[in-house]
């Protein structure tokens, strides 16, 4: 679609300088490629969320990544490597942990934790307000997000870990200090899936499904948690998670019982009448 928009921009910008006479594409729209049955038992695969369990065992996953890379630490320590830090008196190992939590705790798209950066966060408001990368092109107005009080946390401890840097990126690559490329989580979280015994259909992207996911099925309205996916438009909202509360409409036809005096099962008929003889 990127590739579309741009070619367009440039058909266009070559019809007003009267180079060609007109832009081919003015009026054609970007039709979204037929998925067969394979993408689409893959993409249902992905969309979807965490049962309780598999949250607990995502926990479990992560602190068992820590106590690992604890142990490697301490074996290098004792066998000529003194000079490497001592992982064994830090909140966080590596940068992984507090980066699957923030994506678990906020949504957030994995480009937008990777290109996260300190000026971002308000820690004292508890609020991230960026641009959100997938939708620059076309809306670069930052949009502010609430960080819950499990977010807050994370960044915090993660914040002082790191010497309470006013600017930067919040995960930087430790070898560079520049922003990791977008394959970088995928080894570690395979490890921690595979430590966490979780299927491997569980891809990063799922955390900003369940995100979502659980949200609905708690009863959050559909705008605000568009909102907070940061999606273009509500219909990709209403599209991917309304089917998990089919009682959504129910309940808000039952809001206009709720604010009728008196209608009960018994008072209901002569409410009836005298709608109908006014």
């Amino acid at each position: 679609k990127r590739s579309f928009d741009a070619l367009c921009g440039l058909l266009a910008h070559a019809a007003e300088r009267d180079v060609i006479p007109t832009n081919p594409l003015a009026r054609v729209n970007l039709q979204r490629p037929a998925l067969n049955d394979d993408d689409l038992a893959e993409q249902a695969s992905q969309r979807r969320y965490l049962e309780p369990d598999e949250v607990k065992a995502l926990f479990a996953g992560l602190e068992a990544y820590q106590q690992e890379k604890r142990e490697q630490r301490r074996s290098s320590r004792a066998h000529g490597k003194a000079y490497l830090p001592d992982l064994d008196h830090v909140t966080y190992v590596d940068h992984v942990m507090p980066w699957v939590l923030t994506m678990y705790y906020t949504g957030f798209r994995p480009g937008d934790i990777t290109g996260l950066r300190w000026e971002h966060v308000n820690l004292a408001f508890k609020t991230i307000r960026k641009t959100i990368e997938k939708t620059a092109h076309h809306h670069a107005e930052p949009m502010t997000f609430p960080l819950s009080s499990a977010a807050a946390y994370v960044l915090n401890v993660w914040h002082e870990q790191q010497g309470k840097p006013k600017s930067g990126l919040v995960f930087p690559n430790p070898q560079s200090g520049k922003r990791f490329d977008r394959t970088a989580m995928q080894k570690p979280w395979a490890r921690v899936r595979t430590l966490a015994g979780l299927p491997d259909e569980l891809v990063l992207y799922t955390l900003r499904h369940n995100f979502a996911s659980q949200l609905v099925m708690a009863g959050a309205d559909l705008l605000a948690v568009s909102k907070l996916m940061a999606h273009s438009d509500i219909q990709t909202t209403i599209q991917h998670y309304a089917h998990l509360r089919p009682d959504h409409t129910r309940d808000i036809v039952e809001t206009l019982v709720k604010q009728t005096p008196n209608a009960t099962q018994e008072t209901l008929p002569a409410l009836a009448v005298v709608s109908t003889n006014a």
